[in-house]
Parts: structure tokens; C-alpha cells; sequence
């Protein structure tokens, strides 16, 4: 029977990353912001991603990934999350999951800067959400011949479909921030080749804190060297 080790954890990272998002947008709908198409000037206030103001309030930069221009895009992003976040969640352990999604998060709004949101507010979880989808796609690339073949087939056609939809609709659409879903793909796998995967149970425990640390530094240096270009 497969198995990623020798007992599965459990998953806490993604429900409690959802409840967040789901709080969040409670908090704003008390507030009076609109359910369906807040303005942008009210997530801005929030704490939204635009260049000129996350250039004195890199803060922004996060904050943005847990507010949402309304209950479709928080429906859609939750959904997403839900579904990729259990399995990435299984195969790279608790802390290294919620590693790769602030990370591949922070990335996403930081490559926003460069083109959404040099002018107009960027929000949203789906740059992390990518990052944990490239993640699986490295997991997959460099270790799916450890899965079942038919899981292993079923997700890249889940996933690589999820991809290719959702980039064609932001390009075609105008308003979705594919810079944010590029950038946090990109870091999700980059990450996800360094960090340790939990198929070998035993080279987990040998590698994961070393490398986990080693992937921390590496995106510490990486997003510096990209702020300074802004």
C-alpha cells in the first residue's frame, strides 16, 4: 500500500489558512465593504497591493494575499486551496506547506508590482495557491514515479488543466492578475526542489530542516534582490 510515511499528520495548515481568509472577509463585510464588488479604494485601505503605497508599506505585500474583491473570488480561491492544499499538505509536511504558501504568496504580490499593481490594487490568495500548485508539480516531476501511476496521471491533468484555464482566463478577462499567478507558480516549485518530500520517510527527517532552511535563505536573498529593482 502507498504511503508518504509511516503515519499521516494531521492537516491543519490549509483549514486554518481558509478560516483566516474566510475571517477576513467577515470582518470586512461588518465593516460595510460591498459582498460582491468592494472598490478598490476600500481594499487599498485594508492593507492592498499597489506600488505606491507598498513601496513605504511592504507589509502590503501580505496583507494583500488575504483579502478578496468579493464572495466569487473568495469562493473560487477557497475551493482551490481546499483541493490542491490537502495533498501538497501530505507531501511536504505542516511547516513546509505553510512555508511554500507565504512564501510562493509573497512572490506572486512582489511580481504584481510589476505590472497589476503598479497601478491598480492587487488582492487575493491565488498567487500562494499557485505556489503550492508548482510545488506539486515538482513533487510530481521529480518524484511521481513513487505514487500509483493512476493518481499520478490524475493529478497532473487536474492540475496542469487548473493552470492552463486559469491563465487563459487572465489573459482574456482584463481584471485577474496572472503576474501574481505566474510569480507564485514560479516560487512554489523553485521552492519545492529544494525542500524535502515526505515519500522517503526516512531522507525526510535527515534533509528537511537543512533544507528548509537553505530554501528560506535562497527566497529571502531572491525577493531582496527583486525589491531593490522597484
Amino acid at each position: 500500500m502507498f504511503r508518504l510515511q509511516q503515519a499521516t499528520p494531521r492537516l491543519w495548515v490549509t483549514p486554518t489558512l481558509i478560516a483566516i481568509n474566510l475571517l477576513v472577509w467577515v470582518a470586512m463585510m461588518a465593516e460595510g465593504l460591498s459582498p460582491l464588488a468592494p472598490l478598490g479604494s476600500e481594499l487599498l485601505a485594508w492593507g492592498g497591493n499597489r506600488l505606491q503605497e507598498t513601496r513605504g508599506e511592504p507589509w502590503r505585500l501580505m496583507s494583500a494575499t488575504v483579502l478578496h474583491a468579493g464572495v466569487v473570488h473568495l469562493t473560487f480561491n477557497m475551493w482551490a486551496l481546499w483541493d490542491v492544499g490537502r495533498v501538497a499538505e501530505r507531501f511536504y509536511g505542516n511547516i513546509q506547506f505553510l512555508m511554500i504558501y507565504l512564501l510562493a504568496g509573497l512572490f506572486g504580490s512582489l511580481a504584481s508590482l510589476f505590472f497589476a499593481a503598479r497601478v491598480a490594487v492587487s488582492v487575493g490568495a491565488s498567487g500562494a495557491i499557485f505556489g503550492v500548485i508548482g510545488a506539486l508539480l515538482a513533487a510530481l516531476a521529480g518524484q511521481g514515479g513513487r505514487l500509483p501511476p493512476a493518481l499520478a496521471a490524475s493529478l497532473w491533468r487536474s492540475l496542469l488543466l487548473f493552470v492552463g484555464i486559469s491563465l487563459f482566463l487572465g489573459f482574456t478577462s482584463g481584471v485577474v492578475d496572472n503576474a501574481a499567478h505566474l510569480g507564485g507558480l514560479a516560487a512554489g516549485f523553485m521552492l519545492a526542489t529544494i525542500l524535502a518530500e515526505r515519500f522517503d520517510w526516512s531522507a525526510y527527517r535527515r534533509q528537511g530542516l537543512w533544507r528548509a532552511l537553505l530554501a528560506l535563505v535562497s527566497a529571502g536573498l531572491v525577493a531582496r534582490g527583486i525589491w531593490s529593482l522597484l
